[in-house]
């Protein structure tokens, strides 16, 4: 039986980043050193982490960021500008179907050599010498970081929980493996759910009382958000708004002023969960290349806006803002300008933030028929951006959820919300093409860019549960591991 290829021990990095620790090189480390106290034991979780977010695959994947980029590209509001490198073949759907795609193999391997370097943890950690308090906080973080992938799984490479609970989606690894173990083969998505869910609430509940020192690590608020996405995307109402409720509870809201001002700093007020940057350790902030539409230093400024994406937000929103006409690099492109390069061409990185939480509980809440509740805290986050506030009390259900999918997109474009909500509401990714319009924009004329890529192919419509949404394993991972055949 030939052996799988991507499980390795990986010991990788004693990287850190954002003046968060000091900086010791890159390597890999003997096992036996790795594990011989508790201190090297948090080398390895930290190394873990800085291996997931600050690993170079190809400029177009750096680090786990490509993941939150793909669900943007692949979803309804970024009308990627043609020609550019980075994520078009995402946007054109050539690339995260073709198992030959270097995003493919990137992702796959990100994802499997972070759940192996767990699983050792997870694994040693109770025989090292060390406090035995610091020993259950580092296993209960190395299980909130493996739930954390495991949900990514789920979400990326199956349809939606309630579409198909039974799909064969990825294997599921709970022990170390080496060169010589047995790949296993695809678990059911209900059992990718369970081992997520499992590890995030085990995490969640040995985490309480720990007080974090960075905004990368996890503390129970974060893991309790994570809960929040995982019973979001299962449809467990009660259970979304709950930990959602207790994920941003003592977290206030930026200022209006901070909502323009580049989405770049973990210390934002907002942010419960965000990826710590600086000069000489930045590789998540080339993520900001794409991102990043107005500013000179961005190379590819890829993710412009489609403009009808603009006609949801009012005019008075603090959003609306962000909207401007690129009358120079690419005359007609929509730039929406929330993420902006620091002056030392780096950025942190958002990965949860108190108005996610707070729109989970509002769909939860009309989930659970109770729109009062739901308005209440969808105005809330509207209140807070200087949106409008219509009367939304005669709206059918159905309608109410409507508006605060809606306001995800508005609030939540480009952190990596855009595909797996189409999926998760089995909706089908929506673009249509903007008419010719050719307008002057302060003595330049340009014609408006919209989408290019309209439809999977010229013989395929968009349509719901497409496979095309779900993520494929690379080709070098099922020759490897022919049990994924089974």
């Amino acid at each position: 039986m030939k052996k799988i290829k991507y499980i390795t021990l990986l010991f990788a990095g004693l990287l850190f980043y954002s003046c968060d620790l000091d900086t010791i090189p890159t390597e890999y480390v003997d096992k036996d050193y790795a594990f011989s106290d508790v201190e090297n034991v948090e080398y390895v979780l930290n190394g873990t982490w800085s291996y997931l977010f600050d690993t170079y695959s190809t400029y177009q994947n750096p680090g786990w960021s490509c993941v939150l980029l793909a669900s943007d590209a692949m979803a309804n509001d970024a009308a990627l500008q043609p020609g550019k490198y980075g994520y078009l073949a995402h946007y054109q759907y050539t690339n995260m179907n073709s198992n030959t795609a270097t995003s493919v193999s990137a992702v796959w391997t990100f994802a499997y050599k972070t759940i192996d370097n767990t699983n050792n943890i997870i694994h040693y950690i109770d025989e090292v010498e060390g406090d035995e308090s610091e020993k259950q906080r580092i296993k209960a973080q190395a299980k909130a970081l493996r739930g954390y992938i495991y949900l990514n799984l789920a979400t990326f490479y199956a349809p939606a929980y309630a579409y198909d609970p039974e799909y064969a989606t990825v294997p599921v690894y709970t022990e170390p493996t080496n060169s010589s173990t047995e790949g296993k083969a695809k678990s059911k998505l209900s059992a990718v759910y369970d081992r997520a869910e499992e590890d995030l609430l085990d995490g969640y509940e040995q985490l309480e009382g720990y007080t974090r020192n960075h905004k990368y690590q996890f503390d129970q608020q974060v893991v309790a958000g994570l809960l929040a996405r995982l019973y979001l995307q299962k449809e467990e109402w009660k259970k979304a708004q709950e930990y959602a409720a207790l994920a941003h509870t003592g977290y206030s809201w930026m200022t209006r002023d901070e909502y323009v001002q580049g989405f770049n700093e973990n210390n934002n007020s907002e942010w419960i969960w965000g990826h710590g940057q600086q000069k000489d350790q930045a590789t998540a902030s080339y993520s900001f290349h794409f991102r990043d539409v107005s500013s000179s230093s961005s190379y590819y400024y890829s993710f412009m806006a489609d403009p009808w994406f603009k006609e949801f937000f009012d005019e008075q929103d603090i959003r609306y803002q962000l909207f401007e006409w690129d009358t120079s690099r690419f005359k007609g492109g929509l730039m929406y300008k929330k993420f902006l390069f620091r002056s030392d061409l780096t950025g942190d990185i958002v990965l949860m933030r108190k108005a996610e939480q707070v729109l989970i509980e509002a769909e939860a809440y009309a989930e659970l028929n109770e729109p009062a509740k739901a308005i209440e805290k969808l105005n809330e986050l509207r209140n807070q951006r200087g949106a409008l506030t219509p009367d939304l009390s005669t709206l059918t259900k159905e309608e109410l959820i409507e508006e605060i999918l809606i306001e995800r997109r508005k609030e939540l474009f480009g952190e990596g919300f855009g595909l797996s909500d189409i999926k998760r509401r089995q909706k089908s990714v929506e673009r249509k093409s903007y008419p010719e319009t050719k307008l002057t924009i302060n003595g330049v004329n340009i014609t408006v860019q919209g989408h290019t890529t309209t439809r999977i192919s010229s013989e395929r419509e968009f349509r719901t549960n497409d496979p095309y949404y779900n993520f494929v394993i690379p080709d070098t991972e099922t020759t490897n591991n022919p049990n994924l055949d089974e």
